[in-house]
């Protein structure tokens, strides 16, 4: 993939896991403490998963993306 793409990509991912991340208020204030506990370990694994089967994927195939996607996150809070 070129790093165009490659970078859509890690943004689409982080898109994702941000996504994701913001249903656990919403589900902490609608289930009970042992379904949020469920869900919300079930969310932290999908979003490990996200970055350990995409992120590291793409950044090992784009060596300097990772320092890009790094100076972007300190600059502007995440990945633009």
């Amino acid at each position: 993939m070129d790093i165009e793409v490659a970078r859509h990509t890690v943004r689409i991912a982080f898109r994702s896991a941000r996504e994701l991340e913001s249903l656990l208020s919403l589900l902490k204030s609608h289930c009970s403490p042992d379904e949020y506990k469920n869900y919300a370990k079930a969310i932290a694994t999908a979003i490990a998963s996200i970055h350990l089967e995409v992120v590291n994927r793409v950044t090992a195939s784009h060596p300097g993306l990772e320092a890009e996607i790094d100076s972007n996150i300190n600059k502007h809070g995440r990945f633009l």
